[in-house]
């Protein structure tokens, strides 16, 4: 076998070993969100039996801050129901106070190191990152969805398709209703 054709079947091999990276479901890694203005480090296993909508972002993206808002028409209307949202600015000096509020959110935003996202949604460094980043953590700590700045789910009806996977994930888990004794007449 000539040394070209032995690297071009390596190729597929290895562009296999990428994706299959970044498969899901996966479990979800524990990162830590620097939270502003002093308040403690949010850790995402706090958030454990929660289903949690994580969104890397960067404070002057608007596609960001179409998702941001998405989500927090989600938070508002699921977070009763055991979902919650946590944002995550990557972009050193991002001011996320600003963000949070020139967007009224009401869930938790902080920052990490653009790595921390890399590596959460099992992006290799050399890729190109695609804004935002959001992924779906179920109740089990596992990564159930992700989605990249590019996908489909946030060029057709993102609040449709995210309702869906919100639903969906809420369910999973789920106890079936009690079955009540028949009364006796």
């Amino acid at each position: 076998m000539k040394r070209r054709d032995f690297c071009l079947s390596l190729a597929p091999a290895a562009l296999a070993g990428i994706a299959r990276g970044s498969e899901v479901p996966r479990p979800a890694p524990d990162i830590v969100i620097n939270m502003p203005n002093g308040k403690p480090p949010l850790r995402l296993s706090q958030l454990k039996g929660k289903v949690i909508a994580v969104e890397f972002l960067l404070t002057y993206c608007s596609h960001c801050q179409k998702a941001s808002r998405t989500s927090e028409i989600m938070y508002r209307e699921y977070g009763a129901k055991g979902f919650t949202v946590v944002g995550a600015a990557i972009n050193p000096g991002g001011d996320v106070n600003a963000y949070v509020r020139d967007l009224n959110l009401t869930f938790p935003v902080g920052s990490v190191a653009q790595e921390v996202c890399m590596s959460f949604m099992q992006v290799p460094m050399t890729a190109r990152l695609l804004m935002p980043q959001v992924a779906f953590v179920d109740k089990e700590f596992r990564i159930a969805a992700q989605y990249s700045g590019d996908a489909n789910f946030f060029q057709f009806d993102e609040e449709k398709q995210m309702r869906e996977q919100i639903e969906k994930l809420l369910r999973q888990g789920a106890a079936p209703a009690a079955r009540r004794p028949a009364r006796k007449k």
